[in-house]
């Protein structure tokens, strides 16, 4: 179809297009509740709703504003609270009017749903959204950041967490308002009828049925409700360290929402996060509602960061796929991949350890700024005692020899077509330091 909005192609499977000029013509759902003076869409005329199909069976629809300023602009990707459709980004907050006068796109996913609970087809969902808007538009894609109340500031973190391709669609930084951030935590504590929306998404359906791992997956942490000890290796929240996060939460909360984003918040500097980036907040506000915040402030925040790629880091995976500058492929699906790794491009040596449920790795060797013409240097040890296999990619030549421990070695192949090294390990007990010489 012809697109009326904006100018410049569109693109997409089945795309269909809404547009609107005032509020009071949006068929937004009835459990939005308008907030006191929202944004008003007649100053934004080129806001309008899509639906795409992005291959699960079920169709996605987002509210997207566009911007008439020229060159890359930043995106601001509004999550919705529980229950509510994507149109309480624009009838519950004033988010699209900040964008508006910033010169900001602005997009406010479905996700799957109206209680998404941050599953997997609200991850594919969402992605489909943002590669849709790249697609069409001059996304600034060094300055994508999100946004989320209750369900929706969870699945803003966790959606930040498990996108870690520099080659896809980033997250800058994310401003969590009471957010869902242990799906684990808050099943047991949740009304039957939410529990039942948990087993339907998360189970076969009857009661209790929900999975640990998909619970997990979907949150940014897991912990003991007794001891509050965070259980290891659940912390997806952990992949958010080179992200500026902002955390924030009422006096009158959800009593385990506190508890959560609390408890988040301390992990995070656990692990070593700066308080100068990781801000967590505590308004007195006598309840649970998206009026806490002013929505300007939270856009003055924003807008001071932009994407940063780190040299290092202590990563989970969730699944195979491109986590930073490696491809991830696991041993077992249905798992966490941790893994620790620090690139020195000034020696051009990769240390990659403590890896667990790991099968193989592919290395972006030039993405990560190491060079496959110079010597380069490959420290290996895992968590498990299972060797693991790396795949250097961009090794277009033939190495003149391959050192394992400072011995030469021939447990290794040279794909010429591929321009691709791969490093035979065998042992997984110890550590050890392989050499490559061009």
């Amino acid at each position: 179809m012809s697109y009326a909005p904006g100018a410049g192609p569109r693109v997409g499977t089945g795309v269909q297009v809404r547009m609107m000029s005032t509020l009071t013509t949006l068929g937004g759902p009835s459990t939005s509740t308008p907030r006191a003076a929202p944004g008003s869409i007649g100053a934004s005329p080129t806001v309008y709703e899509v639906t795409i199909s992005p291959g699960t069976g079920f169709n996605e629809r987002f509210l997207m504003q566009e911007t008439g300023q020229l060159g890359p602009r930043p995106l601001l990707v509004v999550f919705h609270k529980f229950g509510v459709s994507h149109y309480d980004a624009l009838l519950s907050t004033s988010f699209f009017e900040e964008a508006r006068r910033r010169g900001w796109y602005c997009v406010a996913p479905l996700g799957g749903g109206q209680t998404h609970f941050s599953d997997e087809r609200s991850h594919i969902h969402t992605e489909a959204v943002l590669e849709w808007t790249r697609a069409n538009f001059s996304v600034d894609t060094t300055r994508i950041f999100a946004v989320g109340f209750s369900m929706g500031g969870g699945a803003a973190m966790n959606y930040a967490a498990r996108h870690l391709d520099p080659t896809g669609m980033m997250v800058a930084a994310v401003f969590d308002q009471s957010g869902i951030l242990s799906h684990e935590d808050t099943y047991p504590q949740s009304v039957p009828s939410v529990q039942q929306m948990y087993d339907n998404r998360f189970g076969t359906g009857a009661p209790g049925s929900a999975s640990p791992w998909l619970l997990q997956r979907g949150s940014v942490f897991s912990f003991d409700p007794f001891t509050l000890a965070v259980v290891p290796d659940t912390d997806l929240g952990r992949n958010l360290l080179h992200v500026p996060t902002n955390i924030t939460r009422t006096t009158g909360d959800v009593p385990y929402l506190i508890t959560q984003n609390d408890l988040f918040q301390q992990h995070l500097l656990s692990l070593g996060a700066s308080p100068a980036t990781h801000l967590w907040s505590v308004i007195n506000y006598p309840g649970h509602s998206w009026d806490a915040v002013s929505e300007m402030a939270v856009c003055n925040w924003l807008r001071r960061h932009q994407l940063t790629l780190p040299d290092s880091g202590n990563t989970l995976a969730h699944e195979d796929g491109r986590f930073f500058d490696f491809n991830i492929e696991q041993d077992a699906a249905g798992s966490f991949t941790p893994f620790v790794w620090n690139v020195n491009t000034a020696n051009n040596t990769l240390d990659f350890s403590a890896t667990r449920n790991l099968a193989r790795v592919r290395v972006h060797t030039l993405d990560a700024g190491l060079s496959p013409l110079l010597t380069l240097g490959l420290t290996t040890a895992t968590a498990d005692g299972l060797a693991d296999e790396f795949v250097l990619q961009d090794f277009a030549n033939l190495p003149t020899s391959v050192l394992r421990d400072g011995v030469p070695t021939g447990s290794w192949f040279h794909d010429s077509l591929a321009s691709e090294l791969t490093l035979f390990e065998t042992d997984g007990s110890v550590p050890h330091v392989w050499s490559i010489v061009p």
